[in-house]
């Protein structure tokens, strides 16, 4: 029995991510093979990759340099629920699968179908599509991206 419950535990999925300043690693797979990762393995990877990092010449973009496209939101439709709608907006619709977009882009994009939520709705419903692995989150508190997973 408890041989039993042991192989079902191994046989979970399970994710870690492991952010270092700038970088973020996610070790994804069954709850044996991402534990067989952790310790020597993982902090070997983590030592070899700040090395990698101090080597990497960091370039700035000059703000005048960004280029900033006039790519319109699909339409909507009359979506069933502000999940829906998100979920039609950012994975169906493919505007959200190649470049990440912030709470402000995704809420005009909801506004210009007349869809119209408050921000605190728009981003709670976001993090729970993140939950579910509908979306993907990059980037740290305030400056959350979204791209469909």
């Amino acid at each position: 029995m408890v041989q039993e419950s042991k192989k079902i535990e191994e046989d979970k999925h399970t994710r870690v991510l492991v952010r270092i300043g700038e970088f973020q690693v996610e070790l994804e797979g069954t709850y044996g093979n991402v534990q067989s990762l952790m310790g020597k393995p993982l902090y070997d990877f983590i030592k070899q990759l700040q090395t990698e990092v101090g080597e990497v010449p960091v370039t700035k973009i000059a703000a005048a340099e960004i280029e900033t496209s006039t790519e319109y939101p699909p339409p909507l439709g009359k979506p069933a629920s502000l999940g829906e709608a998100l979920r039609v907006l950012m994975v169906d619709s493919g505007w959200g699968r190649g470049k990440p977009r912030t709470l402000s882009e995704i809420i005009t994009a909801l506004e210009t179908s007349g869809i119209y939520y408050k921000k605190a709705a728009v981003a709670t419903t976001l993090v729970t599509l993140v939950k579910n692995g509908v979306l993907r989150r990059i980037g740290s508190r305030g400056s959350y991206q979204y791209v469909a997973a």
